[in-house]
């Protein structure tokens, strides 16, 4: 069975760093795109300024809460994914890839998920919650040929 050519991207991604492959076939193994690394959020949330959360009390119980639950930490990682799928909207308005595979951890994929067009999210393929930001490439290119059927 002949199957056409097809140009996949693999991005492998979490909340601080991104790398981004291009693949013409299951066989033909791939090229490295762009590599990301977001220094500012993998710091803990005290050396990028963040202080407490303002608190909140309830009245009648008197029982105190945060009022803005997200830190400086979550807001640069959710910065830097917005930044890659963007760039994976742009991409597919540019006709540069036939087929995504996104592969994060689960609130990273969540967050993804949230960000990506429509039309990019009609390219995955498959979308795996794991990460795989620390497996080198060449691992990484087995660990897909075993896990996906084709591409």
């Amino acid at each position: 069975m002949h199957v056409p050519a097809r140009t996949t991207w693999f991005m492998i991604a979490d909340g601080t760093k991104a790398r981004l492959y291009e693949s013409t076939g299951w066989r033909q193994g791939w090229k490295l795109l762009g590599e990301w690394d977001d220094a500012a959020a993998r710091a803990p949330s005290r050396e990028l300024g963040d202080k407490k959360p303002t608190r909140g009390v309830k009245s009648g119980s008197g029982a105190r809460y945060a009022i803005d639950p997200l830190s400086a930490h979550d807001k640069a990682e959710d910065s830097f994914i917005r930044e890659r799928a963007d760039a994976l909207n742009d991409a597919t308005n540019g006709e540069k890839f036939d087929q995504l595979v996104l592969t994060a951890p689960p609130v990273a994929l969540g967050l993804f998920r949230k960000r990506l067009s429509p039309a990019t999210t009609q390219r995955c393929i498959s979308m795996l919650d794991k990460d795989l930001t620390n497996v080198p490439e060449l691992e990484l290119h087995d660990y897909f040929q075993t896990n996906l059927k084709r591409w």
